[in-house]
């Protein structure tokens, strides 16, 4: 028992730890997945505000993870992700805090990352209604590192190979 409950509290910290969810959030879908560390891609800001560049935190850098199998998805309603196929990527935001997520330890995992390393990984997803806003939240819930299934398949890495550009700004025409 004594060796168990270290174990035990490795698993819970994650969740115990994590940014508090906003009171009115429906859970729409959860994904449990095997998933390899492809590395990083920057995203710019798409200059959508009068805040772009310099003020507006749009500009972000995700961890990409191409799935290799799928453990384990619940969709208790109409809406929310569909379950994540074997070649489809997963992308964590590794910049911005997100609610419900233990950030720190989501970040910290993924600095000690190389591409290529195996992860099992559940992004659960939520509608979040508030006085002044609705929007989705995709908070990582679990996050370990894995051996690599004897039977996972070998699938190519679906990270772009250019970093994603920013679209023209309204009433300017290319030149």
């Amino acid at each position: 028992m004594k060796k168990l409950l270290p174990m035990m509290l490795a698993a819970l910290a994650p969740s115990l730890f994590a940014s508090p969810m906003p009171e009115k959030a429906e859970l729409l879908a959860t994904n449990t997945v095997i998933a390899r560390f492809d590395g990083y891609t920057d995203i710019p800001c798409r200059f959508m505000t009068a805040d772009c560049p310099d003020k507006c935190d749009h500009a972000t850098k995700v961890a990409n993870f191409t799935v290799l199998s799928n453990e384990h998805y619940a969709k208790p309603g109409k809406y929310g992700d569909d379950k994540a196929e074997v070649g489809s990527v997963v992308m964590v935001d590794i910049k911005k805090p997100t609610p419900g997520q233990n950030d720190r330890y989501v970040f910290d995992l993924v600095d000690t990352l190389q591409p290529g390393d195996t992860v099992c990984l559940t992004q659960d997803h939520y509608y979040v209604n508030t006085e002044s806003a609705a929007y989705p939240v995709r908070p990582v819930t679990k996050m370990e590192k894995v051996e690599k299934p004897a039977n996972a398949p070998e699938v190519p890495a679906a990270v772009p190979a250019t970093p994603i550009q920013p679209r023209m700004m309204p009433g300017r025409c290319a030149r």
